[in-house]
Parts: structure tokens; sequence; C-alpha cells
């Protein structure tokens, strides 16, 4: 289970160690990292590239050899406070990049210069034997990742009582469920005295009731280090975690700056990417239809402010009704793509139905990102006779809060259930707040509503 630590950026300085208050810094300048790939021609091309490098483009140098470009013209400064999530699909880059800033890989052109001690957590366990009792490999991976044998010993005690492992400790680490290895594993490496903090993914730190535990001494550990650096694909922990993030696209920086709105950018252009793949699979779809080829109630389509599906096209749904479009309206007025969260948000679906005797329920989904929000009908559903029919659902002003959004629509007949068509991600829009400032744009939650408040003198 990875640790949720929502408000670490928030956490104060001022209980460091004196030996880490001194001002960090990593500064990263024109930086170029290209692994050279030789025997192109033989079979193991394919494995060798995808295990030796992480992103960036391919380019072919002789008939033997090629070269990734695994990290193209990197420059980014952080300083003393700087909490950075790194964030791109697989093979963007981002673990050559904390690679590269931890001196394990060496760019082939610019500089990295790292002010301050680094502390990379690429393995909670660095060394582990599984032949070695938990103490021995404790002392192992300790002097691995850089802690004297006396500095080791002194925090024993501390790693003890902590991962709560018992006797155990005494026993050979091949006796040990995962769990236990996490715990030992966290135990050790939060115990350090953290310098720049060089994390891929994150911690695995076992059941609910310790990660409990870990949420706290995570956020010490975190809050005692003067620069951290985290790639991750979860948002969620990008977001509770930094302060700032860096968007890579092939080995490059796309994108700097507050980790909230990188976040949304990531994912907006992940969806961008589907919606124009998706618009391809239509067109073959629709050249394809006189063969029968059907979409099927998937609905293959991508985000949008509105889509729509002519009579010549083939529609998502089935025998008994099928969508014809869906559109957002704000104030009334269509084709928004940038909501301020003061308007009023309409969502409009227009379908057709085939066929008599069912009672259909039209639905919405709406999602912050992969975040389910709500799912919403009209309170009464009634038998719908052959025909367009046309439904409106009103998201009051104010709700929902910054980020970007996805609403998926449906429709479902009841007694007996069935769905006819749900297109989970056919719209999406980003809502923005033009007065937000200062706390009000850190609001975490996928809504804000306005409450009835009173306050009053007891």
């Amino acid at each position: 289970m990875v640790v949720d630590l929502f408000g670490v950026q928030a956490l104060p300085q001022a209980h460091r160690l004196l030996e880490l208050s001194e001002v960090a810094a990593v500064i990263l300048e024109n930086v170029n990292a290209h692994f050279p790939i030789y025997g192109a021609q033989q079979r193991s091309l394919r494995k060798a590239i995808f295990g030796r490098a992480t992103g960036g483009s391919i380019e072919h140098e002789d008939n033997d050899r090629i070269t990734v470009k695994a990290l193209s013209d990197i420059s980014l400064t952080l300083r003393d406070g700087d909490r950075v999530g790194l964030v791109g699909h697989n093979g963007a880059g981002k673990s050559t990049l904390l690679k590269l800033m931890a001196g394990i890989y060496q760019p082939v052109s610019g500089t990295v210069r790292v002010e301050g001690r680094v502390t990379p957590l690429f393995d909670a366990m660095p060394g582990l034997d599984g032949e070695d009792t938990g103490y021995e490999n404790i002392i192992t991976s300790g002097m691995l990742i850089g802690m004297t044998r006396r500095e080791i010993e002194a925090k024993i005690p501390e790693i003890e009582e902590f991962c709560e492992l018992g006797e155990y400790l005494s026993l050979p680490v091949r006796t040990y469920s995962s769990g236990m290895q996490m715990r030992l594993g966290f135990a050790l490496v939060t115990s350090l005295d953290p310098g720049v903090i060089l994390m891929d993914e994150g911690f695995g730190t076992g059941d609910l009731r310790f990660a409990e535990r870990a949420e706290a001494r995570m956020k010490d550990f975190i809050g005692r280090s003067p620069i951290m650096v985290l790639a991750s694909h979860s948002d969620r922990i990008i977001k509770a975690m930094c302060n700032k993030a860096v968007l890579m696209e092939a080995g490059r920086i796309v994108a700097f700056g507050p980790a909230d709105e990188i976040c949304d950018q990531y994912y907006e252009s992940v969806h961008a990417a589907a919606m124009t793949e998706r618009a391809k699979r239509l067109a073959r779809a629709e050249s394809s239809s006189s063969d029968g080829t059907d979409l099927g109630s998937k609905g293959e389509i991508g985000p949008s402010s509105s889509v729509s599906f002519p009579e010549d096209m083939t529609r998502p749904g089935d025998d008994v009704a099928r969508l014809c479009s869906a559109r957002l309206l704000v104030d009334g007025i269509g084709d928004p793509k940038i909501i301020d969260r003061n308007s009023l948000i309409t969502v409009e679906m227009t379908f057709e139905v085939l066929k008599p005797g069912y009672v259909l329920m039209p639905n919405f989904h709406v999602f912050l990102q992969d975040q389910y929000v709500f799912v919403s009908s009209p309170p009464q559903n009634s038998e719908l006779a052959p025909g367009v029919y046309n439904s409106t659902m009103s998201i009051p002003r104010g709700l929902l809060n910054i980020g970007f959004f996805l609403i998926g629509v449906a429709l479902t007949s009841v007694n007996p259930l069935n769905i006819h068509f749900y297109v989970q991600h056919a719209l999406g829009f980003r809502v923005t707040e033009s007065k937000a400032s200062g706390i009000f744009k850190e609001i975490p939650g996928p809504v804000r509503p306005a409450m009835e408040w009173n306050v009053t003198r007891a």
C-alpha cells in the first residue's frame, strides 16, 4: 500500500538537522543522455533497448549501432524547499533523469550539479540477502546507502521499535513475508538523515494499520529533506507529496510548474492523444459500417466539449437505443473547453429509441480525471416509444472544484436492468476560477459546494 501524504508540501523546515540547513540545489544545464546500442541486427535488440533506456528517440547511426537519446536538452533548477514530481508516460525519461541526478548515469553533454548530499531511494533494501538475518541486512543495507557502522548501530533500536518484527529480526530474511520485508526496508530508509531525496514511484508499507503509522513518519522524513524529486504515474501521490511538477515527453521537459496544474496538463494531453486515436477508429468504423462493423456499447470516442453521430455513422448502442450526440452548454452557450466554476454547466444528450416496451433511464457519470465524482439520472423514468429524445442535466454553479473533468453518457433500461450504451469519456473540460488566489487554489477534492454556515459567539 502506498502511503497517502496529503499536505506534505506545507511541512515546516524548522526541524531539519543542522548539517542540512545549508541551502541545497540541483542544477541541470543543457543535459543530454544517450545510450549506444550495439548489435542492432541481433534478436536481443528490443530487449536491450527497453532494459537499458527509459525514454527518448531512437536513431540509427550505422548498420550495427543505434543510439537511444534518452534525455535531450534538459535544463532544470531546483532549490531548497522544492518537492518536485516527474510525470509522463512510460519511456518519457523520468527514471533516467533521476539516475542522472543520483550520479548513476553520466551525461554525454551538459552539466549536472548537485549541492548537498544525495539520498537515492530506488530500492528500499539495497543488497538484501535472504540468507542473512534482519539485523545483518540492516547493517549491509545501511552501509550501501552511505551510513557508517556506528550510525547504523545507533539507529537499530529505532528501527526495531518501528518495524515491529520482534524476534524475526534474528531470523533469515527468506522467512519473511513480502509485507515484513517492506516494513524493514521502510523503517531503515526513514531512519536516515536525508539529503536530496530521489525516489522512483513510492514506498510500499504493508497493511493498513502500519500505513497509518508510516504516514506520519514519512511526512517527517520528507520534511527534513531540503529537496525531493519523485517519479510516479499517480497524480494523487504527486499532488499530495509535491508542490511542483515536471511534465516529460520523449526525453524532454514539456512543462514545469505547480503540481496541480502540471498533472492536469498531463492528463489533458493523454486524453487529447486518445481522442485523436479514437477519431481515427471512428473514421475506420464509418467506412466499414456497410460490412456490419459496430463500435458496440463501449463507444470508442474521446473527450471534447461535444460529440455527434450522424445517421450515416456507426452509433454506440444496440437494437433498443443508440446515442446520437452529447454536448456541454455553459450559461446557455455551447462548445466550451475551459469553464469557470461559477458558471452553470448543462450536459445534454440526444438518443434514439428503436424499440417500444422499455423503461429507459438516461444517466451521466462525472469524473475528476480517474476519480469518480458522481452519477446522476432523472428522478422519474418511464417507458419511451420509438423516436428521438433529448435529455439534460444541470450542474449547479460553484459545485465542481478546479481540475480536468470527464463526463460519461449512458442509457439504461430498468426491470430488467440493461445497459444499451455507455460512452465513459464522451465529454471533457477544464474547470478554472478567475478569482481564485492563495489558499482557494489549493483546496482538495472534486467538489466544493457552497454550504450554509452560521458562526455565533457562544
